[in-house]
């Protein structure tokens, strides 16, 4: 519940400082919270028994699910990424000028490779050269990585001059609720990192770890007949 409640203020901030939408630019970080947040996160605890919208559900609803709300999520993602592309060129002004454009860009790019690899992974191409036991752990390390990556840029989306001089400015007029609003987004971004890192770990690589699979039975019986 802590976990939709996080993702719930993070978007509705995103509104918040985005309204009235008068310009191209503020839908740049309301798709990348959403992308990130609404679908990607939501893909990654899908298999959580206490986080999971549909914990009731089965393996393969829940493969499923994760699967339509990654691609969901990385298509919202790059979404907003070509939006700010867009407002950088129309503007002449360089795209990879800061640490946050830079680890964007990077951030972007392992979503796409998460993505393959997990297609890949699912579909059996990657048991000729590994076992799938460790295409999971590795599948899981790439997407903590990758979700760590994301909190890392959002947090310094909070940091950047736009957000900072405009966006808390023009919506809040008392200083000590501005900082305040700061600090309470940066501690969302750590507590969603927490959870998220925990559940894998407990998932994957705590000592009680036993080795289920996310691959669907019909995946899994294609694979043994091989």
């Amino acid at each position: 519940m802590a976990v939709h409640l996080t993702i719930l203020v993070l978007i509705l901030f995103a509104i918040y400082f985005a309204y009235p939408f008068k310009t191209l630019f503020v839908w740049h970080p309301l798709l990348m919270l959403v992308g990130l947040y609404g679908f990607s996160l939501q893909g990654i605890i899908v298999y959580n028994k206490f986080s999971s919208l549909v914990p009731t559900a089965n393996a393969i609803k829940k493969y499923n699910l994760h699967a339509l709300l990654q691609t969901l999520g990385i298509i919202v993602i790059i979404a907003g990424s070509a939006v700010i592309d867009k407002v950088k060129r129309d503007n002449n002004r360089p795209r990879l000028k800061s640490w946050h454009g830079i680890l964007g860009i990077l951030f972007i790019f392992h979503g796409l490779l998460q993505v393959i690899f997990g297609f890949l992974k699912s579909c059996g191409f990657m048991k000729r050269w590994m076992k799938p036991s460790i295409s999971r752990k590795m599948h899981a390390i790439s997407g903590a990585i990758f979700f760590s990556l994301g909190c890392l840029v959002t947090g310094l989306g909070f940091r950047s001059e736009w957000f900072q001089q405009r966006a808390l400015v023009d919506s809040i007029q008392d200083q000590g609720v501005r900082m305040l609003v700061d600090y309470i987004l940066i501690l969302l971004l750590c507590l969603l990192f927490i959870i998220v890192s925990t559940q894998i770990y407990d998932r994957y690589f705590a000592g009680h770890y036993a080795p289920v699979t996310n691959t669907p039975p019909q995946v899994k019986n294609a694979e043994k007949s091989r």
